[in-house]
C-alpha cells in the first residue's frame, strides 16, 4: 500500500474490508476502489490484483493546501477538497493560515480547490489568507506573503491571476496588489512617499492595463 499521508494504512485496510484468505476474485477491483473512495481524504485510488493472492493499493490523497486554527488553538491541515484534519503533533505544515472563514462557507471549499493549482513555490510564500467579502465581491479575499506583499483579489479570480501575481512577487519590491476588474500594483516605498515617483506611476499604469 502506498500514498497514505493523512490516513493510516489501517484505515484503508478497514475500508477495503478484506483479509488474508478471502476470495481473490470477490470483491472485484472496482468494488474495492469504491470502498476506499468513501474515505474523505482520498481523491483517487488504483487497485491491482496479481494472481494468486497479491493486492496492490495505490492511494492518492487530496493535497494539503492550508492550515486553520480552531478557537481553542488546535491546528488543522486543510485539504484541497476543504476537509480539515487535526495536524499530527510535531508536524508544522509550511502552508498559509486561513483566517476569518466561517464553517461550511462554500467560498472556502472553492478557495481550497484553487490553491491546489498554485505552484508550490508561491504557495509556500503565502502566510495568511483572510476572508474579506464585500457587497460587490462576496468571495473577496486578502492574501499576505512572507515576502511582504499584501494582495486583494477574489476566490473566483485567483486561478487566472496567479501567474501575474507570481511574476510581481518574484521581480518587484514589496507592496500592495489589487487584482479585481483591473490589476494594480503599488510598492510600499511609493505609498509612503510624499508624492509617488514617476517610476511608481508607470508601474501602476502598466499593471492596470493588463
Amino acid at each position: 500500500m502506498t500514498g497514505t499521508a493523512s490516513l493510516s494504512k489501517e484505515e484503508v485496510r478497514k475500508a477495503l474490508g478484506v483479509v488474508p484468505g478471502d476470495s481473490f476474485f470477490v470483491p472485484s477491483s472496482g468494488r474495492l476502489k469504491q470502498r476506499v473512495l468513501t474515505l474523505k481524504p482520498v481523491e483517487d485510488v488504483t487497485i491491482t490484483k496479481n494472481f494468486p493472492g497479491v493486492l496492490k493499493v495505490e492511494v492518492k490523497e487530496y493535497e494539503m493546501v492550508a492550515v486553520q486554527l480552531s478557537p481553542d488553538g488546535q491546528m488543522f491541515s486543510v485539504l484541497a477538497n476543504g476537509l480539515a484534519l487535526p495536524v499530527v503533533e510535531g508536524r508544522l505544515p509550511d502552508k498559509p493560515v486561513l483566517s476569518g472563514w466561517k464553517p461550511g462557507d462554500p467560498n472556502l471549499i472553492a478557495l481550497c480547490r484553487a490553491l491546489s493549482g498554485v505552484p508550490d513555490q508561491f504557495l509556500t510564500d503565502l502566510s495568511e489568507i483572510h476572508s474579506d467579502p464585500s457587497t460587490a465581491y462576496p468571495d473577496r479575499i486578502k492574501l499576505f506573503t512572507r515576502s511582504r506583499f499584501e494582495v486583494v483579489t477574489t476566490v473566483g479570480k485567483l486561478a487566472d491571476k496567479i501567474s501575474y501575481l507570481s511574476d510581481i512577487v518574484q521581480n518587484r519590491e514589496p507592496g500592495k496588489v489589487l487584482m479585481l476588474e483591473a490589476d494594480t500594483y503599488l510598492p510600499y516605498s511609493a505609498e509612503s512617499a510624499p508624492q509617488a515617483s514617476p517610476e511608481a506611476d508607470k508601474l501602476k499604469e502598466k499593471d492596470t492595463t493588463q
